[in-house]
């Protein structure tokens, strides 16, 4: 008896190869190429001969300068996948084809930010894998000076209204320029005068002229001309805040006289005290000036710091009168010689008036 034939359709019979064929398609696809066939020198131990690429900075994103490289002895040509575990937030990978046998160099690109300083190890898995270190140090400070440094701050805006016995609000700022030689972070802080400092910090993320705003803190303690010194490294320099009364303020003007080449002296003045280079200021040491009010209340009265002293004086008119102002010095006389010193309103001085000059002769 024969066995009965079972008689497969042409049509399903093409439809089986189709999917066979599209099957393997998919597969091959997903690879690129066959896999190459290669070890990396020094597995499984310690990569031979590995060279670390770029710097990397703890909290600083890494970027196409950090890689590493290894090198692989390859025996048959492919496709080849590499990549590491992840170590402190970053890795390490490569991916292509070897179309060559023999030693190639693979350069694998490292991603992600580094959480923190140390020796990181990385191992690239599989069996044709090898470990490698790379260090990660601190972000390194950024290589700056401050513009007019060592002497008085270039050109820098002083914003807000300084008042005495007023705490400083986010208005109080100075904006100061530096030259950045070298990004990274910065710290820029001032002294403290008369209660107040200013300071910021940050990242400069590239090289040039750049400016900074030094926010301000604290509530001024007296009225005045108030210098401070910016401190940023090694490189420092000196700007000045004017601090006024506290209203009701005066409307003033300081009672002056032309004299040779139509500058402006006070009129009439007088000097008090013995003046000597290198010799520190006393409360005998003054300068009497005269002022006229026209609207009463407080007011400030004060030279720039010059050749090491200043001279200043605050307090409150209460009559509507010519009068006596006297201007008391401090600081210490750096050099000899005969040195014109402007008393100055510090405040508002609506009707003209607000400065004169005196002479001081330093033995």
């Amino acid at each position: 008896m024969k066995k009965p034939v079972t008689i497969v359709s042409s049509t399903v019979l093409l439809l089986f190869f189709t999917l066979f064929i599209v099957t393997c398609n998919k597969e091959y696809s997903y690879e690129g190429s066959p896999p190459a066939g290669f070890s990396l020198l020094g597995t499984p131990d310690v990569c031979t001969n590995f060279k670390v690429n770029g710097y990397y900075y703890a909290t600083v994103a890494t970027d196409t300068n950090n890689t590493v490289e290894v090198t692989a002895n390859v025996t048959t040509t492919g496709s080849y996948s590499i990549i590491t575990n992840d170590v402190g937030g970053i890795s390490f990978s490569a991916a292509g084809v070897f179309t060559d046998t023999g030693y190639q160099q693979v350069v694998l690109k490292c991603s992600g930010t580094p959480d923190s300083v140390g020796i990181y190890n990385f191992g690239i898995t599989g069996d044709s894998g090898c470990t490698f270190s790379v260090q990660v140090i601190a972000k390194p400070p950024a290589d700056y000076l401050l513009s007019g440094a060592p002497d008085n701050c270039e050109s820098p805006a002083i914003n807000g209204t300084y008042t005495e016995a007023k705490a400083l609000s986010a208005s109080n700022s100075v904006v100061i320029n530096v030259t950045v030689i070298t990004p990274g972070d910065y710290s820029i802080t001032t002294d403290t005068i008369g209660g107040i400092s200013f300071s910021a910090s940050g990242t400069f993320t590239t090289t040039g002229d750049q400016q900074v705003t030094l926010l301000g803190m604290g509530t001024p303690s007296l009225s005045g001309f108030d210098y401070f010194i910016v401190n940023a490294g090694a490189s420092q320099c000196t700007f000045r805040i004017a601090v006024i009364r506290a209203d009701p303020l005066a409307t003033y003007v300081l009672e002056s006289g032309v004299g040779a080449g139509n500058s402006v002296f006070c009129t009439p003045q007088s000097i008090q005290g013995i003046y000597t280079a290198n010799v520190p200021l006393d409360a005998s040491n003054t300068i009497t000036i005269t002022a006229y009010p026209t609207v009463l209340g407080n007011y400030t009265i004060s030279t720039d710091l010059f050749n090491g002293i200043i001279f200043s004086a605050s307090g409150t008119f209460t009559a509507m009168a010519e009068q006596s102002v006297v201007l008391y010095g401090s600081g210490t006389p750096i050099q000899s010689g005969t040195f014109t010193f402007v008393p100055q309103i510090v405040g508002p001085s609506p009707i003209g008036g607000a400065s004169c000059g005196v002479d001081l002769t330093i033995q």
